[in-house]
């Protein structure tokens, strides 16, 4: 398995493991060293059966790979390596995959939850479902009708979808339709990160004035959706929050945005704040690249590693419910299986669309095609500049685009004409990178006649905040227009109700310039136009999960700048994250 090079972090905690233990020995040393190392790659488990010569090199670790049983037993010998139900500062378990503990916590508690989840059902008769999805769900398919269903009935429901699959107004017939069964519906919805947040509020106020609801069912969807870590109380310098198993969440619905983009240690955190009998819903694309932190728990919870298709129990729930056959029922059974709902059908890009097609044929892991759709011009395409003339061709691509931006004068505007465009980067760093990009769009912009204030700030300079503010309600993610006013320089974002929050550049907390965006920082984000640029060398980083993510955050058009063979490269490439939870979950799937 492919790894990153050690850092002094995991040559530490290995030194500490060693001097703690009762019998040291060079599998322990290398054992510690590569757990440390693949947690921070974003892992959640080190497989000892997978690692090979090539992860050792790639670690720059200089000894051999020890023999399996070998390397095991010394680990049961140190003192420090647990089975699962010890207390040691690393866990290793029958599969012979090894955590540090507290992520093995964090896996056995989610878990945990899940399935005690699964096995409660919502009391909530057949015959009021029926009725209520009558008067509602006049317009929806059958596969979010399924989904609401699902969300109906169980105390947990999975939905995932690719972009314009109807998701977020998925959540907002959800609300509808658990508002209409019950007068005590508390609903709470946040997402991971604030703009991923902002972006369901305002569905919820679309919904509101837009959607033939009943008035009574209008009235009472909630107006707010925010952070996960809002919502849980986030403390200060601290990681942990207010709301735990011991202070749970008053709500007793609580959806989740972005479900894919929530790490293993957000989501164990999550649950345990929310009692045992609410409704939890959780919202993603789980074909969408991983949270940044370690693991891929949406992913691993909705997917077995084959096509899952529809279970018998939803098939036949959703009969009752609607007096409609489902196809596609698959003969395989698993309790998860039961909760999870996959939205298929696209309302965004149309059969023949390109953006629909490559980002199809990206997730299919078919190069081929990619490439062929690329060249037949249904999406632009060139071939990534050299280096000595990325600068001009770049210039020549957006200086346009962000002049206009420079030029506007009212807060509004420029903060919508941040969603007209991005410049998408696969990496931070490096001649293609996200930071290099920034670095000539604002030469570029300065060149023309842009004058910076000695804070280096200036007129439709976009910036991103980088670091949570609980105090300005300012969120990683989140970001604003930097203008001149009367009253000096102000960084406008976007606020509640279509108003507007400014504060002085000064006041900011840590953020950075955000003409170019790496692709994982757009995660949440749509635009109707998107640069994707992929470097002129391969890097780990470039994963089909990477690719399909850049694709389709543009709605109308997008343009990719890629090597033949780095874009092959790229769509064979999946993203494979250790960890024990799929299997947990998936245990009992059977059928042919």
């Amino acid at each position: 398995m492919a790894t990153s090079e050690l850092s002094p972090i995991d040559r530490h905690l290995a030194a500490l493991l060693q001097r703690i233990a009762s019998n040291q020995s060079s599998e322990l040393e290398i054992a510690a060293q590569l757990v440390s190392r693949f947690q921070a790659d974003g892992h959640v488990c080190l497989p000892l059966g997978e690692i090979t010569a090539g992860t050792l090199v790639a670690a720059g670790i200089s000894h051999s790979v020890p023999a399996r049983e070998m390397w095991i037993r010394k680990l049961r010998e140190s003192g420090v390596v647990g089975r699962p139900d010890e207390f040691k500062p690393l866990i290793l378990d029958e599969a012979g995959r090894l955590y540090l503990q507290r992520y093995w916590a964090y896996e056995v508690d989610v878990a945990r939850d899940i399935s005690n989840r699964l096995r409660t059902k919502q009391s909530v008769e057949e015959v009021s479902i029926k009725q209520q999805l009558e008067k509602l769900f006049t317009q929806e398919s059958k596969l979010q009708k399924l989904a609401a269903i699902v969300a109906a009935t169980s105390n947990l429901c999975l939905i995932s979808g690719a972009p314009g699959t109807g998701k977020t107004h998925t959540i907002v017939m959800i609300c509808a339709l658990l508002l209409a069964l019950s007068a005590d519906t508390e609903i709470a919805l946040a997402a991971p990160t604030g703009k991923a947040a902002a972006r369901l509020k305002e569905a919820l106020a679309r919904g509101r004035n837009s959607l033939k609801l009943p008035e009574e069912i209008a009235k009472r969807l909630p107006d707010d959706a925010t952070t996960i870590q809002r919502l849980l109380g986030a403390m200060a310098d601290s990681i942990k929050f207010r709301h735990t198993r011991e202070n749970l969440l008053s709500a007793n619905v609580v959806i989740i945005d972005e479900a894919s983009m929530v790490d293993l240690a957000l989501l164990s955190k999550l649950l345990d704040a929310i009692s045992p009998q609410a409704r939890v819903i959780l919202v993603g694309d789980k074909d969408q690249l991983a949270s940044v932190e370690a693991g891929s728990a949406f992913r691993d919870i909705c997917t077995p590693g084959f096509e899952i298709g529809i279970s018998g129990n939803q098939a036949r729930t959703f009969e009752k419910c609607t007096g409609q056959k489902l196809t596609g029922v698959t003969s395989r059974q698993a309790s998860i299986h039961d909760a999870v709902v996959e939205l298929r059908e696209n309302f965004r890009f149309a059969a023949g669309s390109g953006i629909g097609e490559l980002s199809q044929a990206v997730n299919r892991g078919d190069a081929a095609r990619a490439n062929a759709i690329l060249k037949s011009g249904k999406v632009k395409w060139r071939p990534t500049p050299s280096a000595e003339t990325f600068e001009h061709k770049l210039r020549r691509r957006v200086f346009h685009r962000f002049k206009e931006l420079c030029a506007q004068t009212d807060p509004s505007e420029a903060l919508a004409r941040l969603h007209e465009f991005v410049v998408l980067c696969a990496l931070r760093r490096g001649p293609f990178g996200a930071e290099t990009v920034n670095t000539l769009i604002e030469r570029m912009l300065l060149e023309a006649g842009k004058q910076r204030t000695t804070n280096k700030y200036f007129s439709g300079q976009p910036l991103m905040i980088v670091r949570n503010d609980y105090n300005l309600e300012l969120f990683n993610g989140d970001i604003g227009i930097t203008l001149s006013q009367p009253d000096g320089w102000r960084v406008f974002f976007a606020g509640e109700h279509g108003g507007l929050r400014s504060f002085a550049p000064a006041r900011l907390p840590e953020h950075e310039t955000a003409f170019a965006l790496t692709v994982h920082k757009s995660q949440g984000s749509e635009f109707r136009e998107v640069l994707v640029i992929l470097p002129a060398e391969d890097a780990p980083v470039l994963t089909r999960e990477l690719i399909y993510t850049a694709v389709t955050r543009a709605r109308n058009d997008v343009e990719v700048w890629a090597n033949e063979a780095i874009l092959e490269q790229t769509v064979n490439r999946k993203v494979r994250r250790s960890s024990g939870l799929r299997d947990s979950l998936w245990k009992d799937a059977g059928g042919k």
